[in-house]
């Protein structure tokens, strides 16, 4: 009797113990799924708000971004980016450290979304390698969408091998893919300044040697580059897709 009584305790903390994990994983589950839809939310919000598109004579789109009153809203913002049929439209912040955004929406509201950042080491869009992090979101939000890159065929449609930053003087500068790919977390490919032009000519030929496609760009010293960084895999992954892609040469940075 004894024995079997010790059995059903061991059988009931199983349970509870099991039941503690269910509504515990429940929990953060309906929470991030709440946090990416207050995310995605308040994104479109800013987007009704501050972004103003037209066409001009040409047919093409002329993008301006009210930035004096978006500053109202968040002093931390330096550009906007607008890549892949605007399933990336949003605003970039700028601040002291890689981790601030991490867990924050423009506005600062603790959110596991984060926020699309550039690298605190970045003095602006006119350094040699401008790196930018973002979440890939499991409903392709923020740098989740960077996921269809992978795709077979995915740039045999032209539009998407150009990037679109617009800074805060509302200039739009527009930066072509030369490299995509996977690779384990690491320190060099988000490299910000180098020592000199040997070192930049060595990270431009390494860069382009991981592409999971042969791009017909050339890159050298002159050029500056664009460099998102986000996430590849489940939660907790070490993996990372990265893009790079060069400023074209008729969007002269003053």
């Amino acid at each position: 009797m004894k024995e079997k009584l010790k059995r059903l305790k061991v059988r009931n903390v199983i349970i509870i113990i099991l039941i503690v994990v269910f509504l515990f994983s429940t929990f953060k589950i309906v929470s991030f799924y709440k946090d990416m839809h207050e995310s995605k939310t308040e994104v479109e919000e800013l987007v009704e708000e501050y972004v103003k598109v037209e066409v001009d004579e040409d047919n093409n789109k002329v993008v301006t971004i009210d930035f004096d009153k978006l500053k109202e809203v968040n002093k931390d913002v330096i550009g906007w980016i607008r890549y892949n049929d605007e399933k990336i439209n949003y605003p970039i912040v700028h601040t002291i450290d890689n981790d601030y955004y991490l867990l924050r929406t423009f506005t600062r509201k603790s959110n596991q979304s984060g926020t699309i950042f550039m690298d605190y080491r970045n003095k602006g869009f006119d350094d040699r390698n401008v790196v930018i992090f973002g979440h890939a979101l499991y409903d392709n939000t923020m740098f989740g969408s960077l996921r269809e890159m992978l795709k077979k065929g995915y740039f045999d449609d032209d539009s998407k091998r150009f990037i679109e930053i617009i800074n805060t003087d509302n200039k739009t500068l527009t930066y072509e893919i030369f490299s995509y790919y996977i690779i384990e977390k690491e320190e060099y490919y988000i490299t910000t300044s180098f020592d000199s032009d040997k070192a930049f000519t060595s990270f431009i030929k390494t860069m382009k040697s991981r592409s999971k496609k042969k791009f017909d760009v050339e890159v050298n010293t002159s050029d500056k580059i664009l460099t998102l960084s986000t996430c590849y895999g489940t939660t907790g992954t070490t993996k990372r897709q990265v893009v790079h892609a060069k400023l074209m040469k008729n969007e002269v940075l003053e």
